[in-house]
């Protein structure tokens, strides 16, 4: 699948700055944020992508930030997964956790170690959400529990959600590169009790899980709270990321129409993961 790749100079952005522009790219259907090498990037599938709403986006957000100088480049897969596999081995995730490509060998020990060949995917624990999950899913008793692990991206929270002891894990995603590279990396985790659909939010739909993980764009979340909500059990936990801190305040009041209780809240440059429990 073909992505288009937003980029501009890091220098005309402050922080705060930065955090507005990707809420307006949010809003045009940008789906993934990044910054590498002074530059800020933004994603979205080619199929998704609408030059006149692009626009119409920058001209609404320009008297905000001023002149935007941006480019727009077509990312075939081909390159961007050649893009990951030279820049990536490793991310040291805490003293606990690493997360390493198949052909990187640590030379210290981990309690834990997730191997992923991230290829087109998301989700490799190079970006905050993905590592604050991680840092967190270690906290929580996963022994025996049904997990769903919501737009995989590479598959690497549901990984590590089986190898933590959960008895089962649904993992989806709608992007079928996705699908692939998850099973792929549950092959390279030697993960037997997990299974992979390709498919939306929908797919949560009259099934129930013990905790359920959502790393995905806060529009999408907000949108389909209830296909995410109904999926909980009853003392459940969801655990929901993607957003910044000042998107906080919405997320938890979608959250608490369905009965969920926030329980803890952490950031990580401003990108934040909450938790809930029925």
């Amino acid at each position: 699948m073909d992505y288009c790749e937003f980029n501009c100079s890091l220098d005309c952005l402050a922080d705060e700055k930065k955090e507005l522009l990707t809420a307006f790219l949010a809003e045009c259907g940008f789906e993934s944020f990044f910054e590498e090498n002074e530059i800020y990037k933004a994603y979205i599938q080619d199929e998704n992508f609408d030059a006149d709403a692009l626009c119409e986006t920058i001209e609404a957000a320009e008297p905000l930030f001023g002149t935007i100088n941006y480019a727009i480049k077509k990312i075939p897969s081909q390159n961007w997964n050649s893009e990951w596999e030279s820049t990536f081995e490793s991310v040291k995730i805490n003293d606990q956790i690493i997360v390493r490509t198949p052909n990187y060998h640590p030379t210290e020990s981990f309690k834990h170690e997730i191997v992923i060949d991230p290829k087109m995917s998301f989700g490799s624990g190079t970006h905050e959400t993905t590592s604050q999950i991680l840092q967190f899913m270690s906290q929580v008793d996963f022994k025996g529990k049904t997990v769903a692990d919501c737009g995989c991206g590479t598959g690497i929270l549901g990984i590590f959600a089986e190898k933590l002891g959960a008895k089962s894990v649904f993992a989806f995603d709608y992007d079928s590169c996705c699908v692939e590279n998850t099973h792929t990396n549950l092959a390279l985790n030697s993960c037997k009790n997990t299974t992979v659909e390709l498919g939306k939010l929908d797919l949560l739909q009259n099934k129930e899980f013990d905790i359920v993980i959502a790393n995905i764009n806060r529009n999408i979340l907000i949108e389909n709270m209830s296909f995410i909500a109904n999926s909980v059990k009853s003392e459940g936990i969801l655990i929901m990321s993607g957003f910044y801190q000042e998107d906080v305040a919405e997320i938890q009041k979608n959250a608490e129409a369905f009965n969920f209780k926030l329980i803890q809240t952490e950031s990580k440059n401003n990108w934040t993961i909450t938790t809930f429990k029925r």
